[in-house]
């Protein structure tokens, strides 16, 4: 950052430029930065300007989940990302983002935090859970057990298999359980009653792979005994996981939108918290930037 003495030196080379040196420090709900040096002409951005900002959005802990920025989408090594953070193509698909400020075009934190920008000026802003996205909807958070106990053998409706395996029962047919990764064998399927026998096929110490998919890596679950007819298993997640393993639910969580005014089937969840102590661990189905403040680092490009 360059000292106030540097900037006095630049501006007296330049005396017919009316300006100023001020150190502003602006606190607000929506973060605090600081204004270093203005010109005296420039009219800050107001409601009803036309802008273009280049845009980083972070979470806490750095990790990018947006930007307007190819350099920083395309590197990951400088700007590590979030677990749902997607390229949008090449670098053709970047560019600044352009909006109407007042608008409520944009997230209230953001658009707050841009205004009294000038041409040039980068600033970081912060925006609270209530300014951003809002808070966490509890109805697309689920708490599950650490540790599940599961029938070695079972008879199942074809409804119930069908969400279980993913396909319809047919006899003798090797199978996996689209949720957890166990595999298993249909013993029989009975066509009259509908109903479908199935065994698991797993073994203790043997370790699968449970609500993952092309693009989320879900997490490991172990067999740690089969006794008395049922399996045991357990899912390999510990605290340091929280907010960094993203999971994919191919059964899905139903969940009723009251402004679309029908069901949804939600897939995309990543693991919340582990609670080991309680044996239980939370996933949680609402998108990530919902329930979390938000750090943009935001240059304004052009105002109209």
């Amino acid at each position: 950052m360059r000292s106030l003495r540097s900037l006095s030196k630049k501006l007296a080379a330049k005396p017919l430029l009316a300006a100023f040196v001020a150190i502003l420090m602006v606190t607000s709900t929506v973060g605090a930065y600081v204004v270093l040096i203005s010109d005296a002409s420039d009219q800050g951005v107001k409601a009803g300007d036309r802008i273009k900002v280049d845009y980083i959005g972070k979470f806490a802990d750095g990790r990018v989940f947006d930007t307007s920025i190819w350099e920083v989408a395309s590197n990951d090594s400088a700007y590590p990302k979030s677990l749902f953070f997607a390229l949008r193509g090449n670098e053709t698909k970047y560019a600044p983002l352009e909006f109407t400020v007042g608008q409520g075009t944009m997230i209230k934190g953001f658009d707050l935090g841009v205004r009294g920008m000038v041409v040039g000026e980068t600033r970081v802003i912060n925006v609270t859970v209530a300014q951003g996205y809002g808070e966490m909807v509890a109805d697309k958070m689920r708490t599950l057990q650490l540790e599940e106990k599961l029938p070695l053998t079972t008879l199942m409706d074809k409804a119930t298999f069908k969400a279980t395996y993913g396909e319809d029962p047919a006899s003798f047919r090797s199978v996996t359980d689209v949720r957890l990764g166990l595999p298993a064998y249909v013993l029989n399927f009975n066509s009259q009653t509908g109903k479908a026998e199935v065994t698991l096929q797993v073994a203790v110490n043997e370790t699968y792979r449970a609500y993952h998919n092309e693009v989320a890596s879900g997490w490991n679950v172990k067999v740690t005994a089969i006794e008395d007819g049922q399996v045991t298993i357990r899912h390999q997640l510990d605290e340091g996981d929280e907010f960094n393993v993203r999971g994919y639910d191919r059964t899905g969580l139903s969940w009723y939108d009251p402004q679309k005014k029908k069901t949804e089937t939600l897939r995309d969840c990543y693991v919340d918290s582990v609670d080991e102590a309680a044996g239980t661990f939370v996933l949680n189905y609402n998108r990530e930037v919902v329930g979390h403040q938000l750090t943009f680092v935001v240059t304004l490009v052009s105002k109209a």
